[in-house]
């Protein structure tokens, strides 16, 4: 051998070494599979020289897929499907063997195929040079490449550097299995973390905290935010990152909003997802959130009741159980909650983004159904309280807990069974009963009020109290007297023209006579328009309509040279000498039971009792019946709707000075015999049956 064949076999030798090298170092890095293995081919193809190669790798099924090739347009393998499938048997083959082989060309590779099957050939005219890789002594893939023939000892030894080769892919499948493996563990140990720490509370708001913290952790995302049914609504419960919710902020109720629509579509909704076009509803909100939370990219999955599990017996299943577990729901069950995760440097879901959230939401919907149902049991408040009140049941404070256990079941049955008179209290006033408005009967102006016309001033029936003056009546009836008295000097005219000119004709006396006809007619009707102007004048003059006094305040300031209209009130007569009366003005609410008391009352021959103070002497207690309830509610300012209930009262046993109309009492009227407790809390009982029962029902 020459020197300069030495050398060249040096150099062939260290570059060999740097290949491999740099496949070794290529080995060691992070490198994806597909680019490890397409570096891993095109240094070794540089390295033999080789005219193509492929790299398979066995997948699922132990089916053997390419990773990466080159060349193979070259190789003629692909020229026909005969051609393709013979050398698909030979892979298979070499795949198989316990080492790696040479297959020269145009040759076939063990003694044939099976009946009906393909042979493995090589159909080529070059050489297959291939190496099985092994991962941990389980086939993984195969190096196979082509080169031209050669001497059998150099084809060994490209078999033998493919060998290495084929050793190091190995090794780079085993680390990064090992990596896989370590990865899949910490995964699995965060999710198990995650699966305890939302299943520990079984309070739902907490429940809702620690699924948004934890679960921003598992997928990966920006924000994690969990909505809880309450009250047949889904509200925003808990935000990864924040320690509570303002409820008056506009994403707020943005996503809120948006998960509701979501909701009762009731499939889950990934945005962006150009495969699927969104309703008008849901993509209105939808863009109306993104504007608001500025999320490049959100999950909404509706977080549903949880399926009930087949019952396991000693013998199998129960079928029953299996039955109902798979029968299809009647109705489409309304979501127990919803979990929404968002992106806002990311617009895309791969990397098993989409796994990671069904994994978090999966967990989450049975800690939530788990919390709502707990805390949805009768009376939890109460359990509740006593599983934390443990400190009632040591030897020290056990007398003590029993002790005021029996006094607050002695009270409870005092309650129950201990009658008492039910007196419903109503706000009212005292007026006489013979009281009377004085009102305007015609259009005008306050002119005079007669003198001594004041509050408390004493009038008479018939009694003149003030005059009005309305210039339009008064310019009307100047009006009708002018037109009168023309009318009466054109009538005698005509008349006396009749009687004294003897020369006028047939014709203009028959003129004359309709003329004087026509002008007797309207002076009657000028008369009788004069008549009912006058009658009207009448009205100007307000009298007083019973004996009695004046009960309006500040009679003068509000009523001289004041326009007033017809029909309006412009004072108040009351007769207190008269019988007197309550006005109670009783809540609606209580109808109820005073109408059941009166029917009662009637049926028993009695009158339904009313005991009553007045505001003036509030330290004497004073008794009346009930003269007539009305049927009718009408709304009384702060009091709301009310019931007017008429008091009949003897003013005798009051003094001449406790007598004033409008004096505030305060009544209470009788309605018959109750227990204790609902006498005093009829109201709590009242507003818990038609705030809370009834919209339970």
């Amino acid at each position: 051998m020459s020197i300069d064949e030495s050398v060249e076999i040096e150099r062939a030798r260290s570059q060999i070494r740097a290949l491999v090298a740099e496949i070794e170092q290529l080995a060691r890095s992070d490198l994806a599979e597909a680019e490890f293995f397409r570096g891993l081919l095109e240094r070794v193809l540089v390295a033999m020289e080789a005219v193509a190669g492929l790299v398979w790798i066995v997948g699922e099924g132990g089916r053997v897929e390419p990773v990466c090739h080159a060349g193979v347009e070259h190789t003629g393998i692909a020229a026909t499907p005969e051609t393709q499938a013979a050398h698909g048997a030979l892979v298979q083959a070499l795949v198989q063997s316990p080492t790696g082989l040479l297959v020269p060309p145009h040759s076939e590779l063990g003694s044939g195929g099976a009946a009906g099957g393909t042979v493995a050939a090589n159909d080529s005219a070059l050489l297959v040079i291939a190496a099985p890789i092994d991962r941990g002594g389980v086939r993984a893939g195969l190096i196979e490449v082509f080169h031209q023939q050669n001497l059998p000892d150099v084809e060994r030894g490209y078999l033998t550097f493919l060998e290495q080769v084929s050793a190091v892919a190995g090794d780079y499948l085993g680390r990064r299995q090992l990596k896989t493996l370590d990865t899949q563990q910490t995964a699995l140990t965060q999710v198990e973390r995650f699966s305890r720490a939302v299943h520990e509370s079984l309070d739902p708001v907490a429940t809702a905290f620690v699924l948004a913290n934890e679960a921003r952790r598992i997928i990966g995302c920006d924000r994690v935010s969990v909505l809880i049914r309450q009250r047949r609504k889904l509200r925003l419960e808990a935000v990864s990152g924040q320690e509570s919710v303002e409820r008056r902020a506009s994403a707020v109720q943005a996503i809120e909003a948006l998960v509701r629509v979501v909701a009762t579509a009731g499939d889950p909704l990934w945005h962006p997802d150009p495969a699927v076009e969104l309703p008008p509803q849901i993509e209105e909100e939808l863009e109306h959130y993104i504007d608001e939370s500025h999320a490049t990219a959100l999950a909404i999955i509706p977080l549903e009741k949880p399926r009930p599990t087949p019952v396991v017996k000693a013998g199998g299943n129960d079928a029953v159980a299996v039955a109902k577990a798979e029968a299809a729901p009647r109705t489409a069950p309304e979501p127990i909650g919803a979990l929404v995760a968002e992106w806002f440097s990311s617009s895309s879901f791969d990397d098993g983004k989409r796994a990671r959230v069904d994994l978090v939401a999966e967990h989450g919907r049975v800690a939530i159904s788990n919390a709502l149902t707990h805390t949805g049991l009768p009376l939890y408040g109460l359990i509740d309280l006593m599983g934390k009140s443990r400190v009632l049941t040591t030897a020290r404070n056990l007398p003590r807990t029993v002790l005021a256990a029996l006094s607050a079941l002695a009270a409870l049955a005092a309650l129950i069974l201990i009658p008492a008179e039910l007196r419903l209290e109503g706000k009212g006033t005292l007026e006489p009963v013979h009281r009377r408005d004085v009102f305007a009967g015609i259009d005008g102006v306050v002119e005079k009020l007669e003198s001594g016309l004041e509050h408390g001033a004493g009038v008479k029936q018939g009694q003149l109290l003030a005059t009005l003056r309305n210039t339009d009546l008064e310019v009307a009836l100047t009006d009708v007297l002018g037109r009168k008295a023309s009318s009466e000097e054109q009538l005698v005219a005509t008349r006396r023209a009749l009687l004294e000119d003897k020369k006028i004709s047939a014709d203009e006396k028959t003129r004359l006579a309709g003329r004087a006809a026509q002008l007797q007619r309207e002076i009657e009707s000028l008369e009788q328009q004069r008549k009912l102007y006058e009658t009207k004048k009448l009205d100007l003059d307000v009298r007083s309509p019973i004996d009695g006094v004046i009960v309006t305040w500040q009679v003068r300031d509000r009523l001289m040279l004041r326009p007033v209209e017809k029909g309006q009130s412009l004072m108040s007569i009351a007769d207190k000498t008269g019988p007197w009366e309550l006005e109670v003005h009783m809540p609606d609410d209580r109808l109820g039971h005073i109408n059941r008391a009166a029917l009662a009352a009637k049926q028993a021959g009695r009158e339904l009792t009313v005991d009553y103070i007045l505001a003036t002497d509030p330290g004497t207690r004073h008794y009346g019946t009930v003269k007539e309830i009305h049927e009718q509610a009408e709304v009384r300012g702060e009091a709301g709707n009310t019931v007017l209930v008429r008091v009949t009262i003897d003013p005798e046993r009051h003094e001449k000075e406790e007598l004033g109309a409008g004096a505030t009492v305060t009544a209470r009227i009788g309605c018959g015999k109750r227990p204790l407790g609902y006498v005093w809390f009829h109201d709590v009982l009242a507003f818990i049956q038609s705030q809370i029962l009834f919209r339970l029902w």
